[in-house]
């Protein structure tokens, strides 16, 4: 009896993978429930190379220009402003074509075509119109595969977008959201504002959250603690992830110099211009605002667990009202206490599970309040991290979600494999 033929999806991302944990967990858990997944990401050298996420290759290929010189990237940028400014006074409502749209389907194609998915999985607007041409491109070659769209982001609440860009991402939102199989979402509030911007009419997006690994934990190499060099009955509030202005980092470093006893661990890219700006700011305070580099996507619950609170001082924006963002589990399942300002689908979260406190956005005041609120009784919020509640808010609860879709619109019942853990390999270059 010849030995059954696994499913194959392919993941398309314009980024460069690694920290993008969304990504790594779809292909980590398809490769464990009997799919063969190649992820195809963009390199961010000028050479192509390979990596393995458990059972899934990840290949990052030329899909955006990479610029060496900065001397060169400001000369484009400057020519790109002024020939937005000519589009917008001389053409109107001219729509632009989708950036890297041509470089990224002739990177992928040749793969896409010697491994025939059975899905293809673009993650986030950016992707979908490669995602699309590929879709079309092998059913031109003989080959049919089903198209789904992970809608990462609102579009109309993406602030960097000018509505030129805007306007053509949307457009072709639209367009292959209507030869979708599946459209996914990261949340409920999210859904209800897709709905109309991508004219699903009665259909609805399906939700697959984006929380955190529980079964894949790994133990931390370091120590949050240890790194801060405090001990262990210093107050310790602790915010992870990417940092802006608008993630309200400002308003933590305010609330710092009204709380002399406690300490920050802000755990970023040291080498982000933001980050760079906070340490310049809060450089009265340096001693008690301590900036960490990352730790492995598999070990970070571990290392938040140290900590007292889980900071999400995020402002008042589109997109921030309508997520359930990745921070959110992860504080949850290190049993941190959170403490999120009042933005709409997350306030009402901690307000449903009585995990922490709610604060005024912006306001430094009420920002102190809710902080030594919870300090005053942790245990009481933390408490309320029972089994239940923790097993809703996984990636293992999800990935069910997202396997069920998947077996569905390609019709198969694959065979799991032996478990592999949440290990990425190291990068080997691959030849052009």
């Amino acid at each position: 009896m010849s030995e059954k033929v696994a499913p194959k999806a392919l993941h398309i991302v314009l980024n460069a993978v690694t920290e993008d944990s969304r990504v790594l967990k779809c292909a980590w858990s398809l490769g464990n429930s009997g799919w063969d997944v190649i992820v195809a990401g963009a390199t961010p050298f000028t050479h192509n190379d390979q990596l393995t996420i458990g059972y899934a290759t990840i290949k990052r290929l030329p899909l955006k220009v990479v610029l060496k010189q900065d001397f060169i990237a400001k000369v484009l940028r400057k020519g790109r402003y002024y020939q937005r400014r000519f589009q917008a006074r001389f053409l109107g409502g001219y729509t632009p074509g989708v950036p890297n749209w041509g470089r990224a389907v002739k990177a992928i194609l040749p793969t896409a075509l010697s491994f025939k998915p059975d899905v293809v999985h673009a993650h986030d607007y950016t992707a979908l119109p490669i995602a699309g041409e590929i879709v079309a491109a092998l059913k031109k070659a003989g080959h049919d595969a089903q198209l789904i769209y992970d809608a990462h982001e609102y579009v109309p609440g993406v602030a960097h977008l000018k509505a030129p860009l805007m306007r053509s991402y949307t457009e072709q939102e639209i367009i292959y959201t209507a030869q979708s199989a599946a459209v996914l979402s990261v949340s409920e509030g999210m859904s209800e504002l897709l709905i109309p911007h991508l004219k699903m009419g009665d259909c609805r997006p399906e939700i697959v959250a984006n929380d955190p690994l529980v079964e894949g934990q790994q133990p931390a190499a370091r120590s949050l603690r240890h790194d801060c060099g405090i001990s262990g009955d210093v107050p310790l509030i602790v915010y992870s992830g990417a940092v802006a202005p608008q993630r309200g980092i400002g308003t933590v470093i305010e609330g710092l110099r009204q709380m002399p006893d406690v300490h920050c661990a802000l755990i970023a890219n040291p080498e982000s211009a933001s980050v760079k700006q906070f340490i310049l700011d809060a450089a009265d305070i340096a001693d008690r605002f301590h900036v960490l580099p990352y730790v492995p996507n598999a070990e970070l619950v571990d290392y938040l667990r140290a900590g007292d609170i889980g900071l999400i001082p995020i402002h008042h924006k589109l997109n921030h009202e309508i997520s359930l963002i990745t921070k959110f589990g992860e504080y949850m399942q290190a049993k941190l206490p959170i403490v999120v300002s009042d933005v709409r689908t997350m306030a009402a979260e901690v307000v449903r599970l009585g995990n922490g406190e709610v604060f005024i956005a912006q306001d430094t005041t009420d920002f102190v309040r809710a902080v030594r609120k919870v300090l005053a009784d942790k245990s009481r919020y933390s408490d309320v991290y029972t089994a239940r509640v923790l097993q809703e808010r996984s990636w293992e609860r999800q990935a069910e979600n997202l396997l069920s879709i998947y077996n569905r619109i390609a019709k198969v019942t694959p065979t799991a494999r032996e478990h592999k853990s949440f290990t990425l390999s190291a990068p080997s270059t691959l030849s052009n």
